[in-house]
């Protein structure tokens, strides 16, 4: 039976002796499928998902806990770990895996090992390190819609004590689907990343030195219209499957980039008594994600929305390990630094403002305008007037954020052997957050709109439409007002000038398990633990913040293996309070100026919970495995934005969901042939009466948001017998499910639209090696 070991808890252990509900996936067997990074993985981790909706801002649940927050002035309550190095929520968490190990999925707080960005559950992925041996390998795979997936390896000793891997990864393809507007595919892939890496190890002592540099360049995310392209402010009730209608994105740009660098030192030295570690460090991105909002190219419509971002964090943690009779025990500190900025953009034109309004308020300035200046005009014989339009003519809004975080913190465990079958482990981590954030919102950039006010107030329109009594003094005020001010970033204080504001938070996280063997192969625990998450600020909203939040869960179960059967499982069973966790939800349209806001919300939720998995070997050709989960998850204090309450219904997560995979290997033609199937299955979010009013959640409708998803990837193989190369075929998404997101943003124009997720790949393989 083959043994796994993790670091879960800052110490490499067998997995069945880590009292954590842990959930393992081999580097190589997720290359074997064509599991590129975190979104293509979810499916087979049951209690997470992972939404990459954008490509540079996906959205990650675990256990039924994350955000929707996508803006820089928070952080999300799922970690996610790079060799120990936290990587963010935004650029820096969706590259392809590039040389992975195995990647760890912790359930549960995790904050006195991980720190504050760990309440929900830590995603680490855990890279090869360099070795004193000569390794060199490549893989090619061409599939369907011109996919071509490129992987090179190359590692090799320097001199004594001294070694080099280098590792690069290529993946392109050429869209699976096609944009009616222009002609172009989109839904394309186009990431490349290399990893560079150098190790020292000299007695005891052992230093890596790697660097990571990333690109991506695909198309803005497609998206579809739900209502057929029209303008239809029915709501869900008129909404068509999207998936049968065609692609029509008329957004300018379009388009989602990322570049990425990384740089990471550790050093592990022996002490007397103690092993000291440390961390080092850098990271920046710089990304930009443009998409069309309304998924139709009705002009009357149009919503573009922009984010630019950069991101440069600092990481430094020194950790002291050790062991003194019969205590285990680790201790440590950190500091962190982030400086980021985010401008995010919203293009809309004069047309989808006049649709936006006469929804919202029932005018529409700009038709008014037009027709006011025409006939008045036409009457006075006003040549410039009487071939004025308004229609059709761009407006764009911009609101900057600069956010400067920092935090501090020092953190203990210790795990004491009560007897020889005892351990009590009791940690905890004190951490201080100060954050720094700053709004600034400029008066929307409208050229082409001004330069015709301008001939409008030349020819003293509003005077002579006043005049002629065709307008009240006071409407014709208010129309000077409508169109010279901004509609959706409009706080008077941040309009001239940045906005700062400052918050700080303290928190003390704890954690105790007790675990005890019942036989040498069977292990029984419990634990008790709190997670935090600093508290941030609400980008879109000027002196908008979030308060820090809480969490409390308490977890029993059993870890074992049954060696005659080759076989191994774990069960848990939970239960989780969670205070203020908090979102960015949009409010489509607000009753004082008719426009569409995102507002902070609070929720109080809380969840009971099991999940079982197991490993077998069945023999010396097939290996099976399996995971359940099992979820309740409901709201304890909730009031929507829309004024519904919520108490006791549930919070959208799925009760159920679940994984299984089967490999083998066996002798073929003189070489070894190879078979590896996934499957994963996520069970019907669960619905409350407000995601059932926003159409957001509607299992078994005409759009069917929210349905159960599965997901089967497949791979069958052929090695020479020299087992220098091979070939093989990787179907993902082998029954070519395709499933539908919803966005309501595009339905203060009438135009709601929808993310549908990609249909099968097949590719064919060529593998190589030294």
């Amino acid at each position: 039976m083959p043994v796994v070991t993790v670091t879960a808890q800052s110490r490499t252990q067998e997995i069945q002796n880590v009292p954590i509900a842990v959930q393992t996936l081999a580097g190589s067997a997720l290359k074997d499928v064509g599991v590129v990074n975190l979104a293509d993985l979810d499916a087979f981790v049951p209690g997470l998902s992972v939404e990459p909706l954008q490509s540079t801002r996906p959205i990650i649940f675990l256990r039924g806990v994350g955000t929707l927050d996508y803006g820089i002035g928070t952080d999300s309550p799922v970690g996610i770990f790079t060799d120990s190095v936290y990587v963010g929520k935004t650029g820096g968490s969706l590259l392809n895996f590039n040389d992975v190990k195995r990647i760890e999925v912790l359930k549960g707080p995790q904050g006195t090992l991980f720190g504050r960005n760990a309440a929900a559950g830590v995603i680490s992925i855990v890279t090869n390190d360099p070795v004193e041996r000569i390794e060199a390998s490549g893989l090619v795979r061409v599939g369907t819609r011109g996919a071509v997936h490129t992987e090179l390896l190359y590692n090799t000793p320097l001199a004594e004590g001294l070694a080099l891997r280098i590792s690069a990864i290529d993946q392109r393809d050429n869209g699976w689907v096609r944009n009616t507007f222009d002609g172009k595919r989109m839904g394309d892939d186009g990431e490349r990343g290399v990893r560079a890496t150098v190790r020292w190890r000299r007695d005891d002592s052992d230093a890596i030195l790697g660097w990571e540099h990333g690109v991506m360049r695909v198309s803005g995310p497609p998206v579809f219209s739900l209502t057929g392209g029209k303008i239809d402010f029915g709501g869900p009730a008129t909404w068509v499957d999207p998936r049968k209608q065609p692609l029509a994105s008329d957004a300018v740009p379009n388009a989602q980039s990322r570049t990425f660098d990384g740089l990471t030192l550790r050093v592990t030295t022996p002490l007397r008594h103690a092993t000291l570690s440390s961390i080092t460090a850098y990271r920046h991105f710089n990304t930009q994600n443009w998409q069309d909002n309304d998924g139709s190219v009705n002009p009357a419509a149009y919503i573009g929305i922009g984010n630019v971002e950069s991101n440069s964090t600092w990481q430094q943690e020194f950790k002291l390990s050790g062991q003194t009779g019969a205590l285990d025990w680790v201790g440590g500190v950190s500091a962190y630094r982030e400086r980021a900025t985010q401008t995010q953009h919203v293009d809309l034109t004069t047309l989808s403002l006049d649709t936006l309004i006469r929804h919202a308020a029932g005018s529409a300035p700009y038709a008014t305008l037009t027709s006011l200046a025409q006939g008045i005009g036409r009457a006075t014989g006003n040549a410039a007037l009487q071939g004025l339009s308004l229609a059709g003519l761009p407006w764009r809004e911009s609101i900057h954020d600069k956010g400067e975080y920092r935090a501090y913190a020092v953190y203990g465990d210790l795990l004491w052997h009560l007897d020889p079958v005892t351990n009590l482990t009791v940690g905890g981590r004190f951490t201080h957050d100060d954050k720094r954030f700053s709004w600034y919102n400029p008066p929307r950039i409208a050229s082409e709109l001004d330069a015709r006010l301008a001939v409008m107030q030349q020819a003293q329109l509003f005077p002579t439409a006043v005049a002629l009594k065709l307008l009240t003094p006071q409407q014709a005020a208010s129309l000077q007002a409508v169109v010279a001010r901004n509609v959706e970033f409009n706080n008077a204080v941040a309009s001239t000038r940045p906005f700062p504001a400052s918050r700080s938070w303290n928190n003390f996280s704890p954690r105790i398990v007790l675990d005890r063997h019942l036989t040498p192969d069977h292990m029984v625990y419990g634990s008790w633990s709190k997670g935090y998450l600093a508290g941030g600020f609400d980008s879109l909203g000027v002196n908008g913040y979030y308060d820090e939040e809480l969490v409390t869960n308490t977890e029993i179960g059993i870890k074992g293996r049954v060696r005659a059967l080759g076989l191994s499982y774990d069960a848990s069973i939970f239960h989780y309070a969670y205070t203020n966790l908090q979102s960015l939800t949009l409010v489509p349209s607000n009753a004082g100026a008719g426009v569409p806001s995102y507002q902070v919300v609070n929720s109080d939720q809380r969840a009971t919970g099991a999940e079982l998995g197991a490993q077998w070997t069945l023999n010396r050709i097939w290996r099976l495995n399996g995971a359940l989960a099992y979820l309740d998850q409901t709201y304890a204090h909730y009031v929507s934005p829309g004024g519904v309450r919520l108490d006791g219904q549930p919070a959208g997560a799925p009760r159920l969901s679940a994984s299984a995979g089967a490999s083998a290997r066996w002798p073929l033609w003189n070489g070894t042939a190879d078979f590896n199937v996934m499957l994963g299955y996520m069970g019907e979010r669960r619905c409350n009466a407000d995601t059932r009013a926003q159409g957001t959640c509607n299992p078994g409708g005409s759009v069917d948001t929210g349905a159960a998803r599965e997901k089967v990837d497949v791979r069958l193989g052929w090695s020479a017998p020299s087992g220098n190369w091979g070939v093989g075929m990787v179907v993902t998404n082998f029954t070519n499910r395709q499933y539908v997101a919803i966005s309501t943003l595009g339905s203060v124009v009438g135009s709601p639209y929808s993310y549908v997720t990609k249909p099968r790949t097949i590719a064919l393989e060529l593998r190589g090696r030294l």
